[in-house]
């Protein structure tokens, strides 16, 4: 039983975060703490109004609009009872456990490199010391949305460089250590990615990856040393199904719902699985990894057919049964869907199509949109995609897809489908129909405006060209020819459906 599982099996075995102050309350006394949440925005008025340099604001209509929308980005983390949860556990760090803690606040979609340093140097003045793989000294907690836990791990990783390549085994060092308390799906799945933090470049208008220089040398799987994940029974979940709804001008789309996640999920893992057969003529796959690829692949579509169903039936009572089986299926599916990622990253390079499309595209052409919801969009283009892939014919050999394609048409009708070989072109129909039913909007209606196909396609290229430049050339991230191509594919489908 490798290691990886180690994740999977821990979301059983996670404790409160108070719980584990409580315990470890003697080290964590001794130890300057910068003490990083998530709050709610401030309205979108308020906001142009009180911009610093009133001046700097355009009265050209468009640059008007475009600043609209990056405060609604901003805005989508907007939730009271994630704001509760956030107060509460920073009220008994402060004065119930009385830990030395400086406060840090992001009330934003994502860190950018400017909060990052701000934080950085925060941290230092406050006294938290800088050192690499365990000689730093100090704590960082991470409490709430996906923004704040990101801004957590990208100080850590900046302060302390704790990551070492997973083959070294978990050694729970001293020194620096992260303490990720999440209190939403999006700060949870945060807290589970043995990724790179990723930051807004607002001057790119892209999400890039927060590498520093231990990422760039841990090639072969990752480890955040000395990171402790927290959970609370409140964890704040969204619905199960959210009508399709096109927001109103001034508004952004709803959270996405628990379906969007499971789409997104989805996306994700079917591109891990088309990478890895791609290069299973080099190497047989690991059993863990596949039997993981398969229980991820039966939770998602788990999900999706709960919402589809709850969508059908339409009743305003929200069904608790099925809400908390779904809630299950996400809260475990979420750690191994990571411990897929991280053990394929060397073929991945970093980054599968689908989380490449979002971070070259989402700030700049899709600006209302969250991210989970943009990754949800891109299932069934992918689909289409990969089913005219041309597939092996190695009888011998384990198609990933194929078996992932059995894994979700096995959840489906009491799984009379499995028996013969399913084709991945089964599964374009399915995701086609899925989407529509548990309420995925389609990549175009979450488009401001009507992008233009060269300039998307221009992005993605100075993305590529970007992430390819920081992590060195010698990580081989610069995409081929083939897989830019693919790229292209995926989003000309989504687009257009």
């Amino acid at each position: 039983n490798s290691h990886h599982h180690t994740m999977a099996s821990a979301t059983a075995a996670l404790q409160p975060l108070r719980n584990y102050i409580r315990h470890n309350i003697g080290h964590l006394r001794a130890t300057p703490c910068l003490l990083i949440s998530s709050k709610s925005p401030p309205s979108v008025s308020t906001a142009v109004a009180g911009t610093k340099n009133p001046s700097s604001l355009s009265t050209d209509e468009k640059q008007q609009q475009q600043h609209k929308q990056q405060l609604k980005f901003q805005q989508q983390q907007n939730d009271p009872q994630t704001h509760l949860f956030v107060e509460r556990n920073i009220q008994s760090i402060q004065l119930e456990f009385n830990l030395r803690t400086v406060p840090c606040t992001i009330s934003s979609a994502f860190p950018t490199t400017d909060s990052v340093n701000e934080a950085v140097s925060l941290a230092k003045r406050f006294g938290l010391k800088e050192g690499q793989f365990g000689s730093g000294d100090g704590l960082i907690i991470g409490i709430g949305s996906g923004a704040a836990i990101d801004l957590a791990k990208a100080v850590a990783d900046t302060l302390f460089g704790n990551i070492s390549s997973c083959k070294d085994g978990i050694n729970q060092q001293e020194g620096g250590s992260l303490v990720l308390a999440p209190s939403t799906l999006g700060g949870f799945v945060a807290a589970f990615s043995n990724t790179p933090s990723l930051l807004l470049d607002t001057k790119e208008e892209m999400i890039l990856p927060h590498l520093t220089p231990s990422w760039t040398t841990a090639l072969d799987g990752h480890c955040r040393q000395g990171t402790v994940v927290t959970i609370d029974k409140q964890l704040s979940l969204p619905p199960l199904y959210s009508p399709l709804q096109p927001p109103k001008r001034s508004e952004s789309f709803p959270r996405p719902s628990m379906a969007h996640y499971a789409a997104a999920m989805l996306s994700i893992l079917l591109d891990v699985a088309r990478i890895l057969d791609e290069h299973s003529i080099q190497q047989t796959i690991d059993t863990a990894l596949l039997k993981d690829v398969k229980s991820v692949a039966s939770a998602s579509s788990l999900v999706l057919q709960l919402a589809a169903k709850e969508a059908n039936e339409s009743n305003a009572v929200r069904d608790g049964d099925s809400y908390a089986t779904a809630q299950q299926h996400l809260i475990s599916a979420i750690p191994r869907l990571s411990a897929v990622v991280d053990q394929t990253c060397h073929l991945t390079q970093g980054s599968t199509v689908p989380q490449r499309l979002a971070n070259a595209l989402l700030p700049q052409y899709f600006p209302s949109c969250h991210l989970v919801t943009y990754l949800a969009s891109i299932l069934p283009g992918l689909c289409e995609s990969v089913a005219t892939q041309p597939a092996s014919n190695d009888e011998n050999k384990v198609s990933v897809l194929e078996e992932l394609t059995k894994s979700i048409f096995s959840c489906i009708d009491g799984g009379e489908k499995t028996d013969d070989r399913v084709s991945v072109a089964s599964l374009v129909s399915w995701a086609s129909q899925i989407t529509e039913e548990s309420a995925i909007p389609t990549m175009a209606s979450l488009a401001y405006g009507t992008p233009d196909i060269n300039a998307l396609s221009g992005s993605l290229d100075s993305y590529d060209a970007l992430v390819g430049s920081m992590a060195g050339a010698n990580n081989g991230i610069r995409a081929s020819n083939d897989d830019f191509a693919l790229v292209e594919d995926v989003l000309n489908r989504s687009l257009n459906r």
